[in-house]
């Protein structure tokens, strides 16, 4: 078992476009500029149809990236699999795999590579709060092990620096939105949001005595933000903004919904606010994404790029997470013996389908395969599935 699951290195989606020549077409790409546009569909169709080579050739190479080792953490205490031994390994491989900090205390942690967005250029060494509240909860189950007990909980207990270290975007007396990284940003990220709420939550409850009251109180104006930025009909953007860019998806929605539940398990006293916009966000998910004739969970309600795949594993990764969590088991049994059909093929893993039915991204673990592993071991033991 050890040997098996030590095994968290992987390619990934993103191999060509964190590479320097990658990362300088996204730019022009998010410019407006020709070169872009062309670059991107050069790589985009390079990485489609010889993703083996193009990855050879660029001197790609498999990476254990932070929210892997995190989940597998997750997965495997989930199962019963993870010993004190194993739990001292993972230990180590998480905090090797944090981010840089300018406080040797601090813990964050962030993708792991470079990464050009919309909201610009994010080098590897930047920490993000969509990736540290897994480490966070990783932790947290390791402390329940004697060989890294004091050790992984002094570690979550440092995750604090880097909350506070996220920039205010938007404030009012009882609303409050912060940055996706400790960095100035053009765009506020509505799921992002909803991660802070929740690591302000960890630490609302296991955090510092002296900081709980005060992580509580951005705990309500987080949540509070994030339900003012759902539309009518449920949804959320991507993007709180009107702005060219901006997508509706699927997994980023269920994101939200996850988070927000989450916080309410831990902070039972925030569901007065949150519980109707929870329900109201997941009529959505269930009527907009989820495909009755497929019986997979659409990408997009509201696109704003084109590339030739159809079906992505993450959406199905959150949606059967969410399935578990409104206790739809049945529902959640169908869905997850389709799903593996669809995405698997003997012990091999895929986290795209294309146009022509293909299954693509062989085993990059940390696109929606990891996810999906981490859903399928709550199906399996929480819920009372054989």
């Amino acid at each position: 078992m050890a040997k098996e699951t030590l095994r968290l290195e992987s390619f990934d989606p993103y191999d060509l476009w964190s590479t320097a020549i990658g990362v300088k077409i996204r730019e022009q790409y998010y410019n407006g500029k020709l070169i872009g546009k062309v670059g991107a569909i050069t790589l985009g169709v390079l990485d489609w149809l010889t993703p083996t080579i193009t990855r050879s050739l660029t001197g790609a190479q498999p990476k254990a990236y932070p929210i892997v080792i995190a989940h597998e953490i997750l997965r495997l205490h989930q199962l019963g699999q993870l010993n004190d031994q194993l739990a001292s390994t993972l230990f180590f491989q998480l905090t090797e795999s944090a981010a840089e900090s300018p406080e040797k205390t601090d813990y964050s942690w962030g993708l792991g590579f470079s990464w050009m967005s919309k909201n610009g250029l994010y080098p590897d060494t930047i920490p993000f709060v969509t990736h540290t509240p897994y480490a966070m909860e990783a932790l947290l189950v390791l402390s329940s092990y004697p060989s890294v007990n004091e050790k992984a909980m002094q570690t979550f207990l440092n995750t604090w620096g880097f909350l506070e270290s996220l920039r205010t975007m938007y404030q009012s007396d009882n609303q409050l939105a912060l940055s996706y990284a400790p960095i100035d940003e053009p765009r506020m990220v509505i799921n992002a949001n909803s991660y802070a709420a929740f690591a302000y939550a960890l630490h609302a409850v296991h955090g510092h005595k002296q900081n709980r009251r005060y992580a509580l109180d951005k705990v309500k104006k987080i949540s509070q933000w994030i339900i003012e930025q759902q539309h009518d009909d449920g949804s959320w953007d991507y993007y709180a903004d009107k702005d060219p860019g901006n997508f509706i998806d699927c997994f980023h929605s269920c994101f939200v919904i996850k988070n927000l539940l989450k916080v309410q398990n831990l902070l039972p006293e925030i569901s007065t606010s949150s519980q109707a916009a929870i329900s109201k966000g997941w009529k959505f998910i269930q009527t907009r994404f989820y495909d009755d004739e497929s019986k997979l969970c659409r990408r997009f309600i509201v696109k704003q790029i084109k590339d030739p795949y159809v079906w992505d594993l993450y959406d199905q990764a959150e949606y059967l997470g969410l399935l578990i969590e409104f206790n739809e088991i049945e529902k959640a049994r169908h869905f997850d013996k389709h799903v593996c059909a669809s995405f698997s093929n003997k012990n091999d893993w895929y986290c795209k389908l294309d146009i022509f039915g293909l299954k693509r991204g062989q085993n990059f673990q940390r696109w929606g395969i990891a996810p999906f592993k981490l859903a399928r071991s709550k199906l399996f033991t929480e819920k009372g599935e054989a």
